[in-house]
């Protein structure tokens, strides 16, 4: 009798373990099957491609941006014109472009994108600049009432002899008379035939600038200065030289030196000059408006401060 109980008590031991053994191989199973709600892996994709003008040129600085829900990223074209966008989701995306300076879209238009996982979708997009007026430095665009007649006041005859008021250098309102090359002083007739538009063309690191001009003081010297602003101003509007400006004193395109912004008007007042500069000026900051300046007496001062008394600004292209 006791060996057949221990025989059976080993034999309900024998018995469990298979038991057991399919229990934890159901166990290692349930661990191993399907994921959770919420816990597979983070499907994610990618925005990249480029922005060149209609020649291949490359816009950088640009920026390009996409959203989706509470997700929006925002990235600067680089030197090349080249951006990527990394994204955290997977679908449809808004997508947005900040055009360069006096620039439009030509290629076709993209407002969504679909990004699909763990995948490069390319989205190109081509400009073409724009021609920028340029504008007389009188009536509604003139800035601070350089412009002036022997009393100090706006021209109103065409006829009237004009004069330059000085504005930033003692002593404030000291009137010089705006004398061509030939000696005469030029009269408000002559002043408001000045017309004619400026087209930048950007390439990377680099820029080029050009003036095309008609009705300007006949052999005069002019130069021409990247006066930056921190917002958005139309023709027209005011200026407030204290808070708007980004540089206080503004640079001259091409060199620092200032030995390369100078143009001469031909004969006949017309103007028609490409210039360089080492950077491409339209993306760099909110508004651009470049300020022609007729030198007086011919004479030029390089990068730094020109004297009231010496010049005064014929027109203003505005880059907006």
């Amino acid at each position: 009798m006791k060996m057949s109980k221990h025989k059976t008590k080993n034999a309900n031991i024998i018995a469990l373990i298979p038991v057991m053994v399919l229990s934890l191989v159901l166990l290692a199973c349930s661990k191993g099957g399907d994921p959770e709600p919420g816990s597979g892996p983070v499907l994610t994709g990618e925005v990249t491609g480029t922005v060149k003008d209609e020649n291949g040129n490359p816009y950088p600085s640009t920026l390009v941006s996409i959203s989706k829900g509470s997700e929006k990223t925002a990235r600067a074209t680089n030197e090349i014109g080249g951006y990527t966008i990394k994204t955290k989701d997977i679908g449809t995306y808004t997508m947005e472009v900040t055009l360069p300076l006096s620039t439009k879209l030509v290629s076709s238009p993209v407002s969504t994108v679909n990004v699909v996982a763990d995948n490069a979708v390319t989205v190109d997009l081509i400009i073409q600049p724009q021609p920028a007026m340029a504008h007389l430095n009188f009536g509604n665009v003139q800035l601070l009432e350089e412009i002036v007649d022997a009393n100090g006041n706006t021209p109103v005859s065409p006829s009237e002899p004009l004069f330059a008021k000085n504005i930033f250098d003692d002593p404030i309102g000291h009137l010089t008379a705006i004398k061509a090359p030939d000696g005469h002083q030029v009269t408000l007739a002559e002043f408001k035939t000045a017309n004619g538009s400026l087209v930048v063309h950007c390439n990377g690191n680099s820029s080029t600038i050009e003036i095309d001009l008609q009705g300007m003081i006949p052999n005069g010297t002019y130069t021409f200065w990247l006066a930056y602003l921190n917002i958005a101003r139309k023709v027209g509007e005011s200026i407030d030289f204290a808070n708007d400006f980004v540089n206080m004193t503004n640079p001259p395109i091409g060199s620092s030196s200032g030995t390369v912004n100078i143009a001469v008007a031909g004969a006949d007042g017309s103007i028609q000059v490409t210039l360089e500069h080492a950077s491409c000026i339209l993306t760099d900051e909110v508004a651009l408006v470049i300020p022609i300046l007729y030198h007086i007496n011919g004479k030029t001062f390089g990068g730094g401060h020109v004297p009231d008394a010496e010049e005064m600004v014929h027109m203003l292209v505005y880059f907006q």
